[in-house]
């Protein structure tokens, strides 16, 4: 490489050049084409050699490149966004579905609810009394069960309260309470039946296997159904 060196001095009568000399590869330098010395103020100007044809066209073929994978990078962005947003609506059409099928599910359920009730209320019981007393002389009483609805099959029943206090027959097997027609509930008590106090619930069921309960009450001789309910 043969570089040019001109130095300029700066006289009274303004900036001379001083000398002027040609070095064959006696100085060496980045890529900087100004370089500052700042001791003497001594600059130093080069010429770049012209750039050879493969090296022309080396820059092009590289600014080229540079441009197609700048182009090459935006596709496949563009791309993804598509891919991620496609992906989106798939989700949001599924999710739309699953949604559909849910309300359809839940319609089903009100309608089963629905369906349910009414056949329940086509065989539900209907149990009340109409007859029940005692006996003071040897403390026997009898709860007569009254059914006005449709068949009920009477299982037996629990103690809530008054434990001890008196005894009720029981059966082995369940005993079917037709409509308008009753059974009776016989036993006795402990003290005489007008100062006696016990609470029972009777268990049930009717033709369709629905169960009931109804909570009965008695309190010095007279019997009262406190409630029913539907399991």
């Amino acid at each position: 490489m043969q570089d040019e060196i001109l130095i300029l001095k700066n006289t009274e009568s303004g900036i001379a050049t001083d000398t002027i000399g040609k070095l064959k590869d006696t100085i060496r330098l980045d890529l900087k084409q100004h370089l500052v010395l700042p001791d003497n103020e001594f600059v130093v100007y080069t010429k770049q050699e012209p750039l050879s044809g493969i090296e022309y066209w080396g820059l092009w073929i590289a600014a080229i490149a540079a441009v197609i994978a700048m182009l090459s990078s935006v596709s496949s962005i563009k791309k993804l966004f598509k891919k991620d947003k496609e992906q989106q609506q798939r989700i949001n059409l599924q999710q739309q579905q699953i949604e559909g099928q849910q309300n359809q599910i839940n319609e089903l359920i009100k309608l089963n609810k629905l369906f349910e009730k009414r056949v329940r209320m086509t065989v539900k019981p209907h149990l009340w009394t109409n007859g029940s007393g005692y006996n003071g002389t040897d403390h026997t009483i009898h709860i007569r069960l009254d059914n006005r609805g449709e068949i009920a099959f009477y299982e037996g029943f629990e103690t809530l309260e008054g434990e001890g206090l008196f005894w009720l027959q029981e059966w082995e097997q369940d005993i079917p309470i037709k409509k308008d027609t009753s059974i009776q509930l016989s036993g006795s008590t402990t003290a005489h039946p007008t100062k006696t106090y016990f609470k029972i619930k009777i268990h049930y069921y009717d033709s369709e296997h629905y169960n009931y309960e109804t909570i009965i009450e008695w309190n010095n001789g007279k019997v009262r159904f406190v409630q029913t309910d539907e399991l």
